[in-house]
């Protein structure tokens, strides 16, 4: 099955319908494999600490006295997990084994009723720090009640290219804003004893045939788009690091002494854990050497056998492996793990509290496009109709993060039935009674999209909705004028073809068990939408730049980039992905050079109208102002803003992104209501990585502090003369 065998490309229509469906088919099938792998297992719980036994000594550090105290053995056994999600223990020494779950909605995996979160890229349309630190907090707790040690995230790669297939597990297109949405999640996460594992480093931008792609990208964009939400996230106090699947630059992650040696280890200063991915490893001489400290889930290439190979070869030495238990187990000793019980009995899973924490991401997430003649919000009295393919299902994105809930959510269907809509059956365009239906009812309401199918790890996604849903937007649109569709999807997806036609449009991504109350809350105005969006929305797939060198059969999945040689150097040839647009990475290139998008980044409507005015600038230092702006709602209806702050250098001494964001904040305003906003700029917020000097420098020159309501909604704008600090 060749890579142009499968493709939608250069095919006649009927050819293109038979090829999507093919491939929807083949999708399911790996799904179902996916969720018979990934089902929820049973745990018994441990309430009691690790006692360790280790002799006296006058290290402090207990990490150290316990390597110190370990055979060879023992230290191999720590090199790799088991059971797929545990890392092992050391019974002689009382060091108990230590889990891990995966994380991106919920605590996937376990059956027990865990609350479960929108997806981490409507997490990001928030735009809301201290909504993230409450998500956090959440998790950690959560993972104290189960006796996991280890979150396996957040996943902070940029949405570089629309059709990822894991761009809902991302915080969107931008370095800064994904970097503080995960520094807030892992503040809130480390308010409990637990290692979130920040992932998936580096540069793992595609699920295009992920074993078997090369990441080629030049320095100055790998430090200035791709690694800076890793630093922050460590800055924030990550204590663990997961590699990914792909090569950066020819060499895969897992072994990479550049990202993990000199970056990593080196210029930040990196003293935890680095895991790898579900069999990421590829070999053992150079992940021993160079890679990761643990392999998961289970020993294959770090074995035994071939550990002590390695070490009778001198291609490293016991000290070497010594230092990668020693990574581990410092990790361990930071976040507390040595001294507190395993689990907290104090610490509940789905209580009412954190429950309440997920329905407010949910309801803070929605990012309100287009409201035509004030067609939203809706009446509770108007006679509605309700259909669309993700309206009788919670949408979600498939794969490792998909939580299995124990006991299935209301579908937003079932919800607005009981409120006396009808709902529209799946091909009712082809039904005359269904039609006249819709043609005299007040609202038609469609919630279209994609789901764990077709959005998933292991393969990208299409940019196009599916026929069935088109169909839909299409006749609803031409016998109701006050139709509104709501897109769910983990990055933009195709809107030029229907946008005009209908009334309204909100994007929530997946939000997971709350979806059903969250949509009528917002559509019924018991809250306006406050979320912005963390990606741009362009007109076509080929406006973005990182698409036109991308492959071309992106949406198609063969059982080669499955099953063949995922694992195996020798088993078929990587892929060289080019990242040839540089810097040109969603908003950057939209402001830099165009087109124009169809909708910006940051952009988001709301149910009331917001003013900006009366900037003030202060110069608190020597490269450092305090802004302060007043918002004001000077609508009628209470609702939240998210204040953006951009910064656009004005006298460049290289190439530079027309601006780049460098703040924000979310204000809920009464009706009427003004509050001054302030935000802080430092020497950093200028800077760039300078290829000669190598490092990030800060040029002196004239730079425009732009605030406003999206990035292409600026409203108030000064300049000032940066300086560097005279020492």
């Amino acid at each position: 099955m060749g890579r142009q065998g499968l493709s939608c490309y250069n095919c006649p229509k009927g050819a293109a319908v038979s090829v999507r469906w093919f491939q929807k088919a083949f999708k399911q099938v790996i799904q179902m494999r996916m969720t018979h792998l990934l089902a929820n297992r049973s745990y018994a719980l441990d309430h009691e600490p690790m006692q360790l036994q280790l002799p006296q000594s006058k290290e402090k550090s207990v990490a150290k006295r316990l390597v110190s105290a370990m055979t060879l053995d023992e230290k191999i056994s720590l090199l790799s997990g088991r059971d797929e999600f545990c890392i092992p223990g050391i019974e002689r020494l009382g060091l108990k084994p230590v889990w891990s779950s995966d994380a991106t909605m919920g605590l996937r995996g376990w059956k027990a009723p865990v609350t479960d979160f929108p997806a981490a890229v409507a997490l990001a349309a928030t735009f809301d720090d201290d909504l993230m630190t409450r998500v956090g907090r959440v998790m950690g707790c959560e993972c104290r009640a189960l006796g996991i040690g280890i979150l396996l995230g957040p996943g902070v790669n940029i949405a570089r290219v629309p059709v990822c297939g894991r761009n809902f597990e991302y915080f969107g297109e931008d370095p800064y804003l994904a970097g503080e949405m995960a520094g807030r999640y892992i503040s809130g996460v480390r308010e409990y004893p637990v290692i979130t594992t920040v992932k998936h480093f580096a540069c793992n931008n595609s699920e295009f045939d992920r074993h078997k792609s090369d990441s080629v990208v030049d320095e100055r964009t790998l430090r200035e788009l791709y690694l800076p939400a890793f630093k922050r996230a460590l800055e924030a106090g990550s204590l663990g690091i997961m590699t990914s699947y792909n090569q950066v630059n020819g060499t895969y992650t897992s072994e990479h002494p550049y990202l993990i040696g000199s970056i990593l280890r080196g210029e930040w200063g990196f003293d935890g854990l680095v895991v790898s991915d579900w069999n990421s490893l590829y070999s053992t001489d150079g992940a021993l050497k160079d890679g990761v400290d643990l392999e998961m889930p289970q020993a294959r290439y770090f074995t035994k056998e071939r550990v002590l190979d390695a070490l009778a070869r001198k291609v490293v030495t016991e000290q070497d492996i010594d230092t990668k238990v020693l990574h581990l187990l410092t990790s361990y000793e930071k976040a507390g793990l040595f001294v507190v019980p395993m689990a907290d009995p104090a610490c509940q899973v789905g209580t009412r509290e954190n429950r309440d924490a997920a329905l407010d991401a949910a309801i803070g997430a929605p990012v309100l496009l287009q409201n035509k003649a004030q067609a939203l919000p809706l009446s509770p009295s108007l006679n509605l109709c309700i259909g669309g393919s993700n309206a009788y299902t919670v949408a979600q994105g498939g794969g490792s993060s998909m939580v299995q809930w124990e006991t299935k959510p209301q579908t937003f269907a079932s919800l607005m039935q009981e409120k006396g809509a009808f709902l529209l059956p799946k091909r009712w365009f082809s039904q005359k009674r269904c039609k006249q239906r819709v043609s005299s009812c007040d609202a038609v309401v469609l919630v279209v999209g994609f789901g764990h199918t077709e959005e998933s790890e292991a393969y990208d996604r299409p940019w196009t909705l599916n026929r069935a849903d088109l169909k839909a937007i299409e006749a609803a649109a031409r016998l109701n004028k006050r139709t509104i569709v709501v897109v769910q999807s983990g990055s933009a997806v195709e809107m030029e073809s229907w946008h005009d036609q209908v009334a309204a449009i909100l994007y929530t991504s997946f939000l997971g068990s709350s979806t059903a109350q969250a949509l009528k809350s917002l559509l019924y105005g018991e809250v306006s939408p406050s979320g912005k969006l963390p990606f741009t929305q362009a007109r076509r797939l080929s406006d973005y730049r990182s698409m036109r060198a991308y492959p071309r059969d992106f949406d198609t999945v063969t059982v080669d980039r499955i099953k063949k040689g995922q694992g195996d150097p020798k088993v078929r040839e990587v892929e060289k992905l080019c990242y040839t647009e540089a810097l040109m990475v969603g908003y950057r290139q939209f402001d830099t050079e165009g087109p124009e998008p169809l909708y910006c980044f940051g952009f988001g409507l709301s149910y009331t109208t917001f003013s900006y005015t009366d900037l003030q600038v202060k110069e608190l230092s020597q490269g450092m102002w305090q802004l302060s702006v007043k918002l004001t709602n000077t609508g009628n209806f209470p609702a939240s803003e998210v204040a953006q702050l951009y910064i656009q250098p004005l006298q460049p001494a290289v190439f530079r992104p027309a601006q780049e964001l460098k703040g924000y904040r979310k204000v809920f305003l009464q009706p009427q209501e003004a509050r001054e906003v302030f935000f802080t700029v430092e020497a950093t917020a200028f800077e760039r990585w300078d290829l000669n000097a190598w490092k990030f420098v800060s040029d002196e020159g004239l730079y425009e502090l732009r605030i406003g309501s999206s990035s292409r909604d600026i409203r108030l704008k000064c300049v000032v003369d940066y300086k560097k600090r005279k020492s």
